[in-house]
């Protein structure tokens, strides 16, 4: 029988894999943030019996931090290879649409991500990202306009 640790990670690999490959821009990045996901989970066996929402929810903040520190530890270094990235959630999102969603301020993109992909209310945002609610609704309004004005409705 698998242990609690193992079933944890079944249960919310995908969610914590989307959340790293959306905010960082390659593959290898993305991994190692994954990693170090699960390897502080694995480090926090108190979490292990809490119920699965309060798991999804520590892990995704975990998963925005996590892609921060990275993302701080890179600013000298940039390289892309966006078009290698084979997202879990591409089947029910165009690639543009994507591709647009990354070019976000990070600001705009958390919001967007966990609104629309990870189906988060904007309460649930604003407990993860430690903001406001209207704070939430006002990023994610202006999300929308920053994506309305890089897509045209053929591009959905």
């Amino acid at each position: 029988m698998k242990d609690d640790f193992e079933i944890l990670v079944e249960k919310h690999a995908d969610t914590v894999t989307r959340i790293c490959f959306v905010n960082l821009e390659n593959r290898a990045d993305a991994e190692d943030a994954w990693q170090n996901v699960f390897i502080k989970l694995f480090k926090s066996k108190k979490l292990w019996n809490k119920p699965d929402e309060e798991v999804r929810k520590w892990l995704v903040t975990v998963a925005l931090n996590e892609c921060r520190d990275i993302k701080r530890k890179l600013f000298h270094r940039k390289h892309y290879d966006i078009d290698e990235l084979n997202l879990t959630c591409s089947e029910d999102f165009n690639k543009d649409v994507i591709h647009a969603v990354r070019n976000l301020p990070v600001k705009y993109l958390q919001v967007i991500e966990l609104y629309y992909f990870e189906g988060y209310s904007v309460s649930e945002i604003s407990g993860i990202l430690s903001a406001n609610e209207n704070t939430v609704k006002s990023r994610l309004k202006r999300g929308r306009e920053l994506l309305k004005g890089e897509l045209t409705y053929e591009q959905f």
